[in-house]
């Protein structure tokens, strides 16, 4: 008896000691996508969902760098197993919603933005990808209003100010556009975009 109960607490040890090690490669994946180091994100998180496909947080986020690195197709593949695996996260539902603005698919990036107001609606990247969408739309004056909200519930929400930014561009307000991609580039330095915003900033100076 005391064999048994030995053995079968070398499989608990066993187990358990497994799952924390995809736990924390998980973590260690969201801790590189976090700070945009794409490529090496890529690699761990895809070795989190090989280890427990029904792990819907690794799937999300191996979505996301996909979308950032502009693989589109493989990101849908992804936030859609996501979204799936559970049907009620309001942050799967802006994933799906980034992915169809990128892709210009906007009845859809509307509908799933929709989805996750009704989820959480004091979600802060609710306002500011319904204003990343109505840059898209050339809605820039609404968007204005949707991204001052979305800088209203988190003022460190660097891309808030980089889609203020481009709507002030495009609204020939060079003031605010200056003030947004300042801002901008004080909290996102080496963000994808932010040569971009440097060279528009020279055009104006």
């Amino acid at each position: 008896m005391q064999a048994l109960c030995r053995t079968a607490m070398a499989i608990f040890i066993l187990v358990a000691s497994g799952l924390a090690s995809q736990d924390a490669d998980l973590q260690r994946g969201i801790a590189l996508y976090n700070t945009q180091k794409y490529a090496e994100a890529e690699q761990v998180l895809t070795q989190a969902v090989q280890a427990e496909d029904g792990n819907a947080q690794a799937h999300e986020y191996l979505g996301l760098v996909y979308l950032s690195v502009g693989k589109l197709d493989q990101a849908s593949a992804e936030l859609l197993r996501a979204d799936e695996l559970s049907p009620s996260s309001d942050s799967v539902k802006i994933g799906l919603a980034r992915l169809y603005i990128e892709s210009k698919q906007f009845d859809k990036a509307e509908e799933f933005l929709k989805n996750a107001q009704q989820i959480n609606g004091e979600n802060p990247d609710i306002p500011l990808y319904s204003g990343a969408l109505k840059v898209a739309q050339r809605d820039f004056q609404g968007a204005i209003s949707d991204l001052n909200q979305a800088i209203a519930r988190k003022s460190d929400n660097a891309y808030a100010h980089y889609y203020a930014g481009l709507a002030y561009n495009a609204l020939k307000r060079p003031d605010k556009m200056v003030e947004s991609f300042q801002t901008f580039l004080k909290l996102a330095p080496n963000a994808p975009e932010a040569d971009r915003v440097r060279s528009l900033l020279r055009s104006v100076r």
